[in-house]
């Protein structure tokens, strides 16, 4: 973490600033301030200060409070420079986790423009496989060397995370399916998938391809009625030709 503070310009000068503030202050020790206070407040100070000369104790008194509000001021400046570095510090943390972000999104949305390339031959693969019928050894050995390869090429996409949706017989959303019909039907739920004309796949938890499907309506019941009644008039006119 230290290299990477290193790294920020502005960051580097504070910790430089802060040293030269250390450096002086290392300095004002050794030049023995720490020791005159002491001595100005211990009774061995005020005694021999009353058989000075008061010239001498004033000039001494003013030196000593000097160095101690320059001691002060400089620890004030490295208050100062320690809030400002932990303020940079902290925008330099942020900048970094969102450049992370970003590059990781970059990532993914060049793994998703890449995948949705291969879907194509996934579905070509898939109609092959559902209206190719092998009838002779050599179409046999035809169909099971493309099938090895639709295999392999499957396998591929799930270890990328590629997964295929199952959307048969679940409620219709949006942001999983792409209807393009409504059909009635008595088998499945109004508004429930009743059946998958395109598959769709998902790469995590982002929606690689939507699946396109048919949606069940509810079916209507006064159709079978008009039937009935329409085969009993063309039931009667032909039994009135008949005679």
């Amino acid at each position: 973490m230290i290299e990477e503070d290193k790294q920020n310009p502005e960051i580097e000068e504070l910790v430089d600033e802060d040293l030269d503030l250390e450096e002086s202050l290392n300095e004002l020790a050794d030049r023995g301030i720490a020791e005159a206070v002491s001595d100005l407040k211990s009774a061995e100070t005020v005694s021999n200060a009353v058989t000075q000369e008061p010239s001498v104790v004033t000039e001494e008194s003013l030196r000593i409070l000097g160095l101690i509000s320059e001691i002060a001021a400089l620890k004030q400046q490295i208050e100062e420079r320690n809030s400002q570095y932990t303020r940079l510090y902290a925008d330099f943390d942020n900048f970094r986790k969102r450049t992370e972000r970003d590059k990781q999104e970059q990532e993914e949305m060049a793994s998703v423009k890449i995948l949705k390339k291969f879907l194509p031959v996934i579905d070509d693969f898939d109609r092959a496989q559902s209206q190719i019928k092998p009838k002779t050894d050599s179409e046999s050995v035809i169909h099971n060397s493309y099938q090895s390869i639709y295999k392999q090429l499957v396998k591929c996409l799930k270890e990328a995370g590629v997964v295929r949706m199952t959307p048969l017989g679940q409620e219709f959303d949006p942001n999983y399916h792409e209807a393009i019909a409504q059909e009635p039907t008595s088998e499945y739920e109004e508004g429930a998938v009743m059946d998958e004309v395109r598959p769709g796949y998902l790469l995590g938890e982002r929606v690689l391809r939507h699946a396109m499907v048919r949606v069940a309506a509810a079916a209507d019941d006064s159709d079978a009625p008009k039937n009935s009644e329409s085969d009993e008039q063309g039931n009667s006119a032909n039994a009135e030709v008949a005679s």
